[in-house]
């Protein structure tokens, strides 16, 4: 149920429901897009598989790369105006997508896409801006939940989408849904005044820092690497193109909803147990699940281990934030938060590559192993107490 607003917060509503547009309409084209490169390739299996992953991958890696980029611009120019040009140039490569059947093209696109992007950041950064310093953790909850149930209803809709419309007409609807959400959020947002860098922090913080943003990357590689390589697996089940396409999008929904699910329990446990005890529990069930993934022969098995997996996993990175929140700036916070879009970009690579010349154990025994050792880096640099589940105000 949908926390109350009064008019006041109104910007940050639409400031929310904007960024779950976008996160509904990239998550809406990626489940189908591993199928629609399969299409227009000219190329064979295995050299196909490699381009998916450069193809998936290099919009995140090109976010990654210019996002510090951006973020320093909040502080030289308008954040909500830097937020629209954002969205627009997306929803503008999203249908030059859709019209194209060379797979050099759309990996020129995605890689634009990357540049022009960072609007997640932005729209914190908005969001911090915008609420005042009691309802800050509740706003910015807010914004994590619309991105989170973008990525839970894109993918099975993209999926039947593509499955009843074909591969182009898709790309053309998620255009439009970006125009929408794009058109209430200038009518509803209220612009704010360049922001300040925040003050430099201490080298013991700034290594500090590095472990944490190298365990929630690891934690996104988790939650982004099987898109790519769902079209290999379901092909081992025995399913055809079409019955591969919506088990996709479900595989994709059903986990998604897990990790709103295990995000939720865990925060709120980490309150009572501790925060090292729940992350070093959680982060060890899904090192041991994702090997486990190994043992689902069917469609079933399959996504009930990697629900579960995604469970343990999903909160690695809110928990991670909510440790350093208490004594970091917003641009720390930032510098957190791009480690999911390096996570994006280096998930799917990872798994084509890998895929490409080993298989299915030896993808999950990497990640698994990765995982324990971010966790092993965390819990020997990181000496001070426990923090609760939440991103407070620094």
């Amino acid at each position: 149920m949908l926390p109350s607003f009064k008019i006041a917060d109104k910007g940050i509503f639409f400031i929310a429901v904007t960024q779950f547009g976008v996160a509904f309409s990239n998550n809406f084209i990626m489940v189908f897009m591993p199928f629609y490169i399969l299409k227009i390739s000219p190329f064979g299996p295995r050299e196909t598989l490699l381009w998916i992953g450069f193809i998936l991958g290099g919009t995140s890696i090109a976010t990654a790369i210019f996002s510090p980029f951006w973020g320093g611009l909040t502080a030289r120019f308008s954040p909500k105006l830097l937020f629209e040009r954002g969205i627009f140039c997306s929803a503008v490569i999203i249908l030059l997508m859709g019209y194209t059947e060379s797979v050099y093209l759309l990996l020129l696109l995605r890689m634009t896409q990357g540049a022009l992007g960072g609007a997640s950041t932005i729209g914190l950064i908005l969001t911090s801006a915008l609420s005042p310093k009691e309802k800050l953790n509740t706003n910015i909850g807010f914004f994590q939940n619309a991105i989170t149930a973008g990525q839970l209803l894109g993918p099975p809709v993209g999926a039947y989408a593509a499955a009843t419309l074909g591969y182009h007409l898709p790309f053309l609807l998620a255009f439009l849904m970006l125009v929408v959400v794009l058109i209430f959020c200038h009518r509803s947002v209220r612009a704010i005044p360049p922001q300040q860098d925040p003050p430099r922090q201490s080298a013991t913080l700034k290594k500090e820092i590095l472990v944490g943003w190298f365990l929630c990357f690891i934690a996104t590689v988790h939650l982004i690497f099987l898109p790519s390589i769902l079209p290999r697996i379901l092909a081992d089940f025995k399913l055809t193109e079409k019955i591969a396409l919506n088990a996709a999008g479900i595989i994709m929904m059903a986990y998604t909803a897990a990790a709103i699910v295990g995000s939720y329990i865990l925060c709120n446990i980490a309150y009572r147990v501790g925060l090292k005890k729940i992350m070093t529990i959680a982060l060890s069930m899904a090192s041991f699940l994702q090997i486990f993934l190994i043992f689902g022969h069917g469609f079933w098995s399959f996504t009930a281990i990697r629900m579960l997996q995604i469970f343990f996993i999903a909160a690695a990175f809110p928990l991670t934030v909510s440790f350093f929140a208490r004594s970091v700036g917003g641009k720390m916070i930032g510098f957190l938060n791009a480690a999911r879009f390096f996570g994006n970009a280096v998930g799917p690579l990872m798994a084509t590559s890998v895929l490409a010349y080993a298989n299915l154990l030896a993808l999950y025994g990497i990640i698994a192993v990765l995982t324990l050792g971010s966790l092993w880096a965390f819990l020997t640099l990181i000496k001070t107490g426990d923090e609760p589940c939440s991103v407070q105000d620094s």
